[in-house]
């Protein structure tokens, strides 16, 4: 089909580009022309069928030969839990210092513990196993690198590739290694988790730590035992038994002897003013009245008799008082005694004395004021006594209270330093029993981190994935094949369809004529000559 056979303009003698800037100006701006259509899409890669053939097959046989000349690459991984059963001794002053100290398993220990399970010194502990490094750098670096340099490029491709992540929300740390061989993945795998159980309680290991709890626990034994001995010295020193009860026994005790002081000191002041009393009665009193001997005699030794029961009757309460240790000792017991013995006297002397028949005979009321007046000194002079031995006394109790004062503060502190020595003894102990225990753990290999999923086998491989991949490649080949091929065809110039007119210029198509059915007699031979149009057949 031609270009001219498909134009019905019905102008001759105009070139293609004035046809073109006429139908420009001619056809109306609001004229809408039909879009490009399916079929033409699929009419423009058809023309170029070829095109997209080669491009699709070229993109996919260099995809799917790519994807089958890249080895297979295999995954292993392994899963090590982290308990909190063993925990290191740790050295503190108290207990609730010790228990405070405590490392838990928080996101900072375990992501130590992945870097102790990626050291450089670990890593090369597990390659010098059957050799791997040799597997890891490859035959042709093992043959041409010497044994330290092929260990250090190993080393660095190990830790380059292996993987070590804290499972979320857990104590779990796992270690996966992606190798071309799968054997050797597993092996890297499961001899690294191994070595790091040991390498984990060699670096957590308190070495002689048992030893200096055993040596200070032994210090403090022997220092615990001179305070205590020292102690008991102390309390027998000052006879210290209960220092606070004491304490309160001498000032219940003070409290009593004051209470008597000042019950005797009102006593004595009565009996002064009782003395002074009866000293006026009696100077106001005759000495002597007349009366027969006789009754005068019998007055004298009835007066006599009476105040001699009285004096013994009060002597023998005072005799019966002084047998108790805790009470003050005084005079009054001997003035009493002397004057019981020189009123029996008297009272003898009357009786053998003559009697006279008549005689003036000594004032009775005299005799009783005398007889009162001397009791009531007599009882002045025990007041007196009584009052000096109870502030002696007091002196001495108040002496023995600030004794027991300073006594007991000085106890206090030395009993404090005895619970002390006790405290630290027991805690010193306390370490020294975890410390064998660790150590004791320590030789049994009984860590707190152990193997729950040792690396197995891969059986497939991890990548390349090479149905996703020939699945893409085809896909991609395809896009890129039928893309090309449309988009030579849409921005070729050259029209092949009445829809290629349209869209180059612009134009709507009135009639088509198909090719090799032209009347003779429709256009001009004019038209048909090159210089008017241009013939493009395709």
């Amino acid at each position: 089909m031609t270009l001219p056979k498909q134009i019905q303009s019905g102008e001759a003698g105009q070139t293609h580009k004035e046809l073109q800037l006429r139908a420009a100006e001619t056809s109306p701006p609001e004229q809408i022309y039909p879009a490009l259509s399916f079929k033409d899409v699929v009419a423009m890669i058809y023309r170029r069928r070829w095109l997209a053939l080669t491009l699709f097959s070229a993109i996919f046989l260099i995809v799917a030969v790519f994807t089958l000349l890249q080895p297979s690459i295999y995954a292993t991984r392994a899963q090590l839990l982290f308990k909190k059963e063993r925990i290191n001794t740790v050295v503190s002053p108290s207990e609730a210092a010790a228990s405070e100290g405590k490392p838990q398993l928080s996101e900072e220990a375990l992501n130590s513990e992945i870097e102790i399970l990626k050291s450089s010194t670990l890593m090369r502990e597990v390659l010098r196993r059957d050799q791997l490094y040799q597997q890891i750098v490859g035959p042709e670096n093992a043959q041409t690198l010497d044994s330290t340099t092929a260990l250090e490029l190993a080393v660095a491709l190990l830790k380059k590739d292996i993987n070590s992540q804290i499972v979320p929300k857990s104590n779990i740390v796992q270690v996966s290694y992606e190798s071309k061989d799968p054997n050797l993945a597993t092996q890297v795998v499961n001899e690294l988790c191994q070595r790091y159980v040991i390498r984990h309680l060699e670096v957590h290991e308190n070495k002689g730590i048992y030893n200096f709890f055993q040596k200070q626990a032994e210090v403090l034994r022997d220092s615990l035992q001179t305070l205590a001995s020292s102690l008991q010295q102390f309390e027998a020193e000052n006879n210290l038994i209960a220092p606070e009860q004491q304490r309160q026994l001498f000032l219940q005790k003070l409290a009593d002897y004051e209470m008597q002081f000042n019950a005797t000191r009102a006593s004595a002041q009565a009996a002064t003013r009782q003395v002074e009393f009866l000293e006026k009665q009696l100077a106001a009193t005759p000495e002597r009245v007349h009366a027969q001997n006789e009754q005068a005699s019998s007055a004298v030794r009835e007066a006599l008799t009476k105040e001699l029961e009285s004096l013994t009757l009060k002597y023998d309460l005072m005799v019966q008082a002084e047998k108790d240790p805790a009470e003050p000792r005084s005079q009054l017991t001997r003035s009493l005694k002397a004057r019981i013995a020189q009123i029996e006297e008297t009272l003898h002397q009357q009786q053998v004395a003559e009697k006279p028949e008549v005689a003036t005979d000594i004032n009775k009321t005299m005799m009783n004021l005398a007889g009162d007046l001397t009791r009531a000194r007599f009882d002045l002079i025990g007041y007196k006594e009584r009052e000096n031995e109870l502030a002696s006394a007091m002196a001495r109790l108040r002496q023995d209270i600030k004794n027991l004062e300073s006594a007991s503060f000085t106890h206090e502190a030395m009993v404090r330093e005895l619970h002390l020595a006790q405290s630290n003894y027991l805690l010193y102990a306390k370490k020294q029993e975890e410390a064998r225990i660790s150590e004791a753990l320590d030789r049994e290999k009984v860590a707190n981190v152990s193997i729950i999923d040792p690396a197995s086998l891969p059986l497939d491989p991890v990548r390349p994935n090479r149905q996703l991949n020939l699945v893409m490649g085809f896909f991609l080949a395809l896009f890129v094949g039928l893309g090309t091929a449309w988009s030579v065809s849409f921005f070729d110039d050259v029209a092949h369809t009445s829809g290629d007119v349209e869209r180059q210029l612009n134009v709507p198509v009135i009639v088509s004529i198909p090719e090799g059915q032209w009347p003779p007699n429709l256009l001009p031979e004019s038209m048909l000559e090159p210089g008017n149009f241009s013939a493009h057949s395709s």
